[in-house]
């Protein structure tokens, strides 16, 4: 058997799961290496996916109070361009009461 096909063979016998045995005449499962942590010097940490658990409460509120800011803002430009319309509408008039031209 050529070294090729040797290591072909082992390469298909570990992706299946399997070692030669220490005698060489068999296939066995692949002894995994356990190893055993002492509980008490070790803390387990819990995770948990249900929502109920997770303190998200602010993130409930997110979307009602931006949405309230958002109009709120929307509304106020809308009256600072409405008061600044009606200030350059004012002046225009100003301008124009006087007869003169404000071009020249």
């Amino acid at each position: 058997m050529s070294k090729s096909s040797v290591k072909k063979t082992l390469a298909q016998a570990k992706e299946m799961g399997l070692e030669l045995s220490p005698d060489g005449k068999s296939w066995v499962p692949i002894e995994e290496l356990v190893v055993k942590l002492n509980p008490d010097k070790h803390k387990q940490v819990r995770i948990s996916a249900n929502n109920k658990e997770v303190n998200s409460s602010w993130l409930q509120w997110i979307f009602p109070v931006g949405s309230v800011a958002l109009i709120l803002v929307i509304i106020g430009a809308l009256i600072v361009a409405w008061f600044i319309a009606k200030a350059f509408l004012g002046f225009i008039s100003i301008i124009s009461s006087l007869g003169g031209s404000a071009f020249g």
